[in-house]
């Protein structure tokens, strides 16, 4: 059994899009293989980003198939619910599920491909001369998806495109599986950013800055983004380290 839905402004690509499974195997070009596999296609000469999702484990199978919506469908209703709160994130295209009486046997979500300079990720190693610039424009970016009542969760260095358009930079969220739509007071606020393995001197920005926005505590919100980032990233080195012992 296949489920999708394809976005309307491409509902005449619909054969081609329904082919990319078959295709995804053996074609494109690989940007990511990790826990997910993500690759960028041709698609009737439109370049789309098409994410296939590891195969859940027995139990997910089924809940993904008869409980709880599965990761692609999710990503597919949460890039329209965040393009339609104005929060940007490449234009979503398509997602398609299989499944047999067991459950869901393999899912994809298909977007557009998008060129960008940086990730956060990339902010951390290359460190442009404009640094505290684009930290405080991303933290007012991430200040105005919290108005608009979106948590994400998985705001962590390499799910923030950023892109420079002139003198301003232009951000769009990626990877948005696990998104909470609920009121998010400062301190949750703040508490979003302990995920992106941020340095002292970035944090001091990225707290100012919020603090500003939510007109709370500029210091005491750079102790406790501070401290949270710490704990965070000593959690990820002991697992790493676990994993290679």
């Amino acid at each position: 059994m296949i489920d999708y839905q394809i976005n309307p402004k491409y509902k005449s690509l619909e054969k081609a899009i329904l082919d990319i499974p078959r295709r995804f195997d053996q074609e494109g070009e690989v940007i990511d293989n990790k826990r997910n596999v993500i690759k960028i296609l041709d698609v009737e000469g439109e370049r789309f980003n098409v994410k296939s999702f590891k195969k859940p484990n027995v139990i997910n199978q089924f809940a993904y198939a008869y409980v709880r919506k599965g990761k692609a469908q999710r990503s597919f209703e949460y890039a329209n619910m965040l393009l339609e709160r104005g929060v940007d994130t490449p234009e979503p295209i398509a997602y398609i599920v299989y499944r047999n009486v067991f459950g869901v046997t393999r899912s994809f979500y298909i977007s557009w491909q998008e060129e960008y300079d940086y990730t956060f990720r990339d902010l951390r190693v290359k460190r442009p001369a404009d640094l505290e610039f684009i930290l405080r424009e991303f933290t007012r970016f991430t200040y105005h998806f919290h108005t608009q009542s979106i948590y994400f969760i998985d705001h962590s260095p390499g799910n923030t495109l950023i892109r420079r358009e002139g003198e301003r930079v232009h951000f769009m969220l990626v990877d948005l599986n696990r998104i909470k739509f609920m009121t998010i007071p400062p301190l949750v606020g703040l508490k979003n950013f302990y995920r992106l393995n941020a340095t002292d001197d970035m944090i001091d920005i990225i707290a100012d800055e919020y603090a500003r926005l939510t007109h709370s505590d500029a210091m005491e919100m750079t102790r406790l983004l501070k401290e949270w980032t710490h704990a965070h990233d000593e959690q990820v080195l002991k697992r790493k380290a676990k994993k290679k012992s």
